[in-house]
């Protein structure tokens, strides 16, 4: 026994990951769940209000119809719905080190912040709710791709 206690490391020597979940893999999922949750709500109130929002997009277009209007309403939804059910999935897979969630999210993560770039340049300004997207899939992204995230998930494919 050694006369003096030696400081445990943050990551085994051995080549094992670690045992305690890093801090960018706490950041990655929760920053996953906050927009899985904003992205899910979103869909969900636009879903329960679709017939008001059809109106709204027919009294407020000039010429378009119900048929379009319904159609345009349903082309917003859905990505966000799929992107929030994913970022859903990843955000609870993660910390059970699952690879296949950190992949899963950096992509879903990366869509959302080109999707949310794109509606912030064809609407010709930034807002809020846009700047908070943004600002989430890139901490969510940098947080998926730290070298603590990669050391802890096992690799998704094994090289032998």
């Amino acid at each position: 026994m050694p006369p003096y206690p030696q400081p445990a490391g943050p990551e085994p020597t051995d080549g094992t990951p670690p045992s305690v979940m890093p801090v960018s893999v706490r950041v990655a999922a929760i920053t996953m769940g906050v927009l899985a949750a904003l992205l899910l709500v979103n869909a969900g109130l636009l879903w329960y209000g679709f017939d008001v929002t059809v109106d709204r997009v027919v009294r407020q277009g000039t010429g378009i119809t119900a048929a379009e209007a319904r159609r345009f309403v349903l082309l917003a939804l859905i990505p966000y719905l799929v992107i929030g059910l994913i970022l859903a999935l990843a955000a609870w897979f993660l910390p059970r080190r699952q690879p296949w969630a950190r992949w899963i999210g950096l992509a879903a993560s990366f869509v959302l912040a080109l999707l949310t770039l794109f509606s912030m340049i064809a609407a010709g300004g930034v807002t809020v709710s846009a700047l908070l997207l943004f600002v989430l899939c890139a901490a969510a992204a940098t947080s998926l791709i730290a070298r603590t995230t990669g050391g802890w998930v096992p690799r998704l494919r094994s090289r032998d």
